[in-house]
């Protein structure tokens, strides 16, 4: 993992994974957290709260794990999304498309209901 990314995952049972991300989502970044993600089925919950930036290609690693996500079967839920984040995803549309929650702790109790 570099310096400019952070990403951990906890494994709350065998359904729920969730993965914190914090730092910069870019071009060089990006393939640490799809492996995270390929490994956090079939419901995930994304906690993006120390997130910092992310650029087209990180926001495209979202976009493909809820597409994945729904098209399997699964759940990806993002959430603690900041300020700063919020307003890129409405930017691009994403806010829209992606299920987004405003905390981990809503994110993971809707994981647990399904």
């Amino acid at each position: 993992m570099t310096e400019r990314l952070r990403i951990t995952e906890v494994q709350l049972d065998s359904r729920i994974t969730v993965v914190t991300v914090g730092g910069e989502l870019d071009m060089d970044t990006c393939p640490l957290l799809q492996e995270a993600l390929a490994r956090a089925w079939p419901r995930v919950a994304i906690d993006l709260g120390g997130l910092t930036s992310a650029d087209s290609y990180g926001l495209t690693v979202l976009l493909a794990t809820h597409r994945h996500a729904r098209a399997s079967g699964g759940r990806a839920l993002v959430c603690g999304v900041g300020d700063l984040m919020r307003a890129s995803f409405r930017q691009r549309g994403l806010d829209q498309v992606l299920d987004l929650r405003p905390t981990l702790a809503e994110a993971v109790a809707e994981l647990r209901a399904l």
